[in-house]
């Protein structure tokens, strides 16, 4: 019994762990996303001084809103995994080797008030205002 709860508690532990590593590879997919955006605005010259600000990186805000709200949902469903080892790990009602997270969803703060928590929300308002001053003020000395 108690090697089951092990493995258990092993195998919800190793997708928390992918999880966390993919929350980081959002956040730098996103930064990246919009630095390739700028890059391109600057390659065509749209950014060059005397010339009307591109739109590109306005343009680049939408992606950087669907990353933001992929994290914020990721980062639900990691919370809601860790409530399930909490429930394994107590020995709470959990079918044996059960990864189905949806039972504890409603016991952690949900994607939209995650989206606007400092771990989250930061990262992709630094970028969001980056690139309003790149479109704002880009290329202009």
């Amino acid at each position: 019994m108690l090697e089951q709860k092990i493995a258990h508690l092993g195998m919800i532990q190793g997708v928390i762990g992918r999880m966390a590593s993919d929350s980081q590879i959002l956040k730098t997919l996103a930064i990246t996303i919009a630095a390739a955006i700028i890059a391109l605005g600057q390659t065509q010259g749209a950014m060059s001084p005397g010339s009307t600000p591109s739109y590109l990186p306005l343009i680049a805000v939408f992606p950087i809103l669907i990353f933001w709200g992929l994290t914020a949902k990721q980062l639900h469903v990691e919370r809601a995994y860790r409530r399930l080892y909490d429930a394994v790990r107590l020995d709470e009602e959990v079918s044996p080797f059960s990864m189905d997270w949806r039972e504890f969803r409603h016991r952690v703060a949900g994607p939209f008030r995650l989206a606007f928590s400092w771990t989250v929300a930061l990262p992709y308002i630094g970028v969001v205002i980056i690139l309003v001053a790149v479109w704002r003020y880009g290329g202009h000395p």
